[in-house]
């Protein structure tokens, strides 16, 4: 048998052409949603619209993505991967031409709503169809691409938004996804294997009004903690009303041999695991990276553009990190990466926290530190879901992944912008309000600890040898 020390299965170029092609769409995605954010001043102006009003451009596009995530395994067992991936680019890259083209704040809001149902599709099927194609050996280097576009879309939305914004104008933040979409729909042509679903499963539609309205609605009062302008008083009602929503959902499952998402993974002991870790880190990751450009701009006095600067460090640790991550996961297991990555970019945090006495290269190196210690984590935390998982439940593990990541990420953010706001106005300076909020993600970090200290430890056996190159036909 072999050990956990023994060279894992190399990765052969099919499977790299096929990861470039998904990681073409992941990125025409993920680049619209780290860049959106400094359309919305500019696009508000040109529509005439309020404040409020231009906030429901981002709440509603959140909101869409709760819904149309969980609709994947079934849509998945419908159509086929290959089909459902070139839909998703499809309306994604029609959506972001209208949103360009919008007349109105509230065109301008359903076309968002049409992006998001493309772009829901785009990252979990990014996900499932590289963790199927790549088997158990070579998971944690799959994973480790998978991660890839998530790095890039911050390091460069910031700066091409602030280019396209002072350039061209607002339209073009959404344009700018366009060509990517088109590049990565003509490529999944010849570049993504096909699949023939055999077993598609029925539509499970009372389990869909109970899943999806119970996500929108925790995730919309997950916002609201924060934007509520009578407190938490207008965030409770929605947050009740989904977790009553998802309870409702939870009991139906368990009892369905065909649910719409499949919540007897928990059963297992790595994938529940990893989703609290999942939970922990939509928390201690999200929250950072809203919280960092706020912290250049409001106490250090940045630019949009020098924000996107200084904020690059980070990326790039990530991706010097991505490889090493990918290859040692495979090697010895999510475990001991996962530790050591979640220690160092804890440890990172530090010097954010004594801001006054630390100068911006000093920030610079423990922002590229914190990248490298997150890109050690992540990829260990997805891979240790995936690596008990038949082919068949890769679906509905992803989803599982992607919706406990969005809410830990909706709800670590209000919280840490509960934190500054609440020291703000209690007379406090921003750069204490700052220096708490940066203590706050460095809990958050230290208390994945726990969890990840209880992982098991990955033993291959022999059907680990038999990597998967594409979908199974059944």
């Amino acid at each position: 048998m072999p050990t956990k020390a023994e060279a894992p299965d190399p990765l052969d170029p099919g499977l790299v052409r096929q990861a470039v092609v998904l990681m073409i769409g992941g990125l025409a995605s993920l680049l619209n949603t780290t860049i959106v954010g400094v359309a919305l001043d500019g696009a508000r102006t040109a529509l005439d619209a309020g404040t409020e009003q231009i906030q429901w451009v981002a709440t509603a596009h959140l909101l869409t993505l709760a819904v149309v995530v969980p609709t994947m395994p079934w849509a998945l067992s419908r159509v086929g991967a290959r089909v459902l991936w070139r839909a998703g680019l499809l309306v994604f890259a029609v959506a972001s031409l209208l949103c360009g083209a919008a007349w109105s704040v509230s065109g301008l809001i359903a076309f968002r709503v049409l992006q998001g149902i493309g772009g829901g599709l785009i990252l979990p099927l990014l996900q499932t169809i590289l963790a199927t194609m790549a088997g158990p050996r070579r998971l944690g280097r799959a994973m480790a691409l998978v991660a890839v576009p998530g790095q890039l879309a911050p390091l460069l939305g910031p700066l091409l938004g602030g280019v396209l914004i002072d350039g061209p104008g607002w339209r073009w933040v959404f344009w700018v996804s366009v060509p990517l979409s088109v590049a990565a729909l003509i490529l999944s042509w010849r570049g993504l294997p096909d699949s023939v679903p055999t077993d598609p499963r029925p539509l499970d539609l009372p389990g869909l009004l109970l899943l999806c309205p119970g996500l929108a609605a925790l995730l919309y009062g997950g916002t609201q903690l924060t934007a509520s302008a009578n407190g938490l008083g207008g965030a409770w009602p929605p947050i009740a009303l989904g977790t009553a929503l998802l309870s409702g959902y939870a009991r139906r499952a368990l009892r369905r041999r065909h649910p719409l998402v499949d919540l007897r993974l928990f059963r297992d002991r790595a994938f529940a695991l990893s989703c609290g870790l999942m939970l922990l880190a939509g928390a201690s990751i999200f929250g950072p990276m809203l919280l960092l450009p706020l912290f250049y701009q409001q106490v250090r006095g940045a630019t949009g553009v020098e924000t996107g600067l200084l904020l690059a460090p980070l990326a790039l640790g990530t991706m010097a990190a991505l490889p090493l991550a990918g290859r040692l996961t495979d090697r010895f297991g999510p475990r001991p990466l996962l530790i050591t990555g979640t220690v160092v970019a804890a440890a990172s945090t530090l010097p954010y926290m004594i801001a006054p006495a630390t100068g911006d290269p000093a920030l610079s190196i423990a922002l590229f530190l914190r990248g490298a210690g997150l890109g050690l984590a992540t990829v260990p935390i997805t891979t240790a879901a995936y690596m008990r998982m038949s082919p068949e439940q890769i679906p509905a593990a992803t989803t599982l992944l992607s919706v406990v990541q969005r809410i830990g990420g909706a709800f670590g953010t209000a919280l840490l912008l509960a934190v500054v706001a609440r020291h703000l106005d209690g007379g406090g300076s921003a750069l204490q309000a700052y220096a708490i909020a940066f203590g706050c993600t460095l809990v958050l970090s230290l208390i994945a600890l726990a969890p990840a200290a209880l992982l098991p430890r990955r033993e291959p056996t022999p059907a680990d040898t038999s990597a998967l190159t594409e979908f199974p036909r059944r």
